[in-house]
């Protein structure tokens, strides 16, 4: 696929997760069909220790080789885009992005002509704790929400 006589971009939330990954997938398929041109998107945080609050911790400095979130998030990105549309693809945006995930996804949805995610990352008891990511994002999202499920299998 080429960016030639694209109507726009289909950004994919991706974590990693099985929902993730079978959005993913879904773009793949459904990319081409749109003429949408596809980018994949990891957000990520620094957490933050008892340390860093009273200003005495090393902050993202603290962080060493594959502990960094943002290692982690580039390697994610890397793998699922590696399965999804194999080695070497250049066609695809992939985006590490540093910030709180709703807030992130929000302002890149103005962007785009349609946002495609997972319906769950973090698993049933945190999303009753933390709220939905999917669902925050489809009530703020300033484009079209695709939420995909994973296959039975994965769950």
């Amino acid at each position: 696929m080429t960016s030639e006589n694209k109507a726009g971009t289909m950004m994919v939330a991706f974590d990693g997760s099985p929902s993730s990954l079978a959005a993913l997938y879904w773009a793949h398929e459904n990319a081409p069909l749109l003429h949408l041109e596809i980018s994949v998107v990891n957000i990520w945080e620094y957490a933050e220790t008892a340390l860093d609050v009273a200003g005495v911790g090393f902050g993202s400095a603290g962080y060493i080789g594959e502990s960094d979130p943002k290692v982690w998030s580039e390697q994610i990105l890397a793998n699922g885009v590696a399965e999804v549309f194999g080695d070497g693809v250049d066609w695809v945006k992939v985006q590490s992005i540093e910030g709180g995930v709703v807030k992130v996804l929000v302002e890149l949805s103005k962007g785009a002509k349609l946002m495609v995610m997972g319906s769950r990352g973090h698993g049933k008891l945190a999303d009753l704790i933390l709220g939905s990511i999917s669902e925050s994002c489809s009530a703020k999202s300033k484009c079209p929400v695709v939420i995909v499920h994973p296959p039975v299998s994965a769950l």
